[in-house]
């Protein structure tokens, strides 16, 4: 009696303090059962309804923390506690967005990247095609995956790519999103936002930009994932301080020291669920554009090579030609990307183009993890 008395007692203690690993609480469920085939041997009913009580609390216990664990990892934001230690936070922002408290915070990538969607990075919303001033009206965005998503605005190319992705950096660390209203602004001049671009500043930079937030600003989007509609107000929240002067303004009356300020909303962080984000480096960002800017951003994507069909390649990146001279555009893509002067986080170390398939193979595939 004894025996089962300590069994039920350290089986039901260790289903409270068990941390919620796989691996613990699987190991949990068999010590449950092993309990409940012993109980079978037990020489009196007494002690078999105790040792099946055990058995019957300790998976319970168990299965619960599955069921949690399983709710977690299909939620796109984690929330922690309130008090949650700082070791905590990082932990949990190295794969997804989180929520502390009031407080919705992006992942944390590392240095010379940027953690962007890959909803955004497996599909045309920003095309290889370039940007015009053409308005557009919930326009169908070709995207890879369970996924649906319309465009409200103008079309948007791999500049804004780029500027979106250096607004984004701005919470790559302790900076939490904005819940709505007049709120957490981030400020940055256009000096300031040209490096973040890797470019020197001028007065047609200081335009690109401009031109480019504008645009980021008035797309609104319409977003489902995986049977789930996400509401997208817009990409970015813009104002300038220079009021949103117009192209024909004189280059002396634009200034590095104008200040843009801008803000992401809380509803971008249910785009940065465990599997649904990707760290893109600078390289892939700045170094290219059109098609191999697309790829290089694509394939950032990705872990190892798998053939993707050419026409949904050519759906995906939003090219502007015909099915045969994007398979021309997309063979001098690879080989440029395969060039010995393409940094080893982006460079293409082999394809295969058939009639119907890519093959792509990075070579950062094969470098030593650090």
């Amino acid at each position: 009696m004894d025996f089962w008395l300590h069994t039920f007692n350290e089986l039901r203690t260790r289903s409270m303090a068990i941390r919620r690993t796989a691996e613990q609480v699987s190991e949990l469920l068999a010590q449950a059962s092993g309990a409940r085939r012993a109980a079978e041997s037990a020489q009196d009913g007494w002690t078999q309804d105790l040792a099946c009580a055990a058995a019957a609390t300790v998976e319970s216990s168990a299965r619960s923390q599955l069921r949690k664990m399983k709710a977690e990892e299909e939620a796109a934001v984690l929330v922690l506690a309130d008090n949650a230690s700082v070791s905590e936070v990082r932990q949990a922002r190295q794969r997804r967005a989180i929520r502390r408290g009031e407080d919705v915070y992006l992942p944390s990538w590392r240095e010379a990247t940027v953690g962007i969607p890959n909803l955004f990075l497996r599909s045309s919303l920003f095309a290889a095609a370039g940007v015009s001033d053409k308005p557009l009206m919930d326009l169908e965005i070709a995207s890879q995956g369970d996924t649906a998503v319309t465009l409200t605005g103008h079309p948007l190319g791999d500049y804004d790519r780029r500027v979106f992705a250096a607004c984004l950096n701005y919470y790559r660390d302790d900076r939490p999103l904005c819940p709505g209203g007049d709120l957490r602004w981030v400020k940055v001049t256009f000096w300031q936002l040209s490096r973040d671009l890797k470019v020197s500043y001028c007065a047609n930079t200081h335009r690109a930009i401009r031109d480019s937030l504008i645009r980021l600003n008035a797309a609104h989007l319409r977003v489902r994932m995986r049977r789930v509609d996400i509401p997208m107000p817009r990409l970015i929240d813009v104002a300038f301080d220079d009021g949103y002067r117009g192209r024909g303004t004189p280059d002396g009356q634009l200034k590095g020291s104008d200040v843009i300020s801008f803000r992401v909303l809380e509803s971008m962080a249910r785009l940065f669920g465990p599997a649904d984000w990707s760290a893109v480096s600078d390289a892939a960002l700045h170094n290219y554009s059109g098609l191999p800017a697309w790829l290089a951003a694509y394939y950032s994507s990705h872990a190892k090579p798998y053939p993707v069909k050419i026409d949904d390649l050519f759906r995906w990146s939003g090219a502007v030609c015909e099915l045969r001279e994007f398979r021309r555009r997309l063979k001098r893509a690879l080989a440029r990307l395969q060039c010995e002067d393409v940094p080893e986080t982006v460079r293409v170390s082999a394809f295969e183009l058939t009639d119907c398939h890519l093959t792509v193979a990075l070579a950062r595939w094969h470098l030593p993890r650090p």
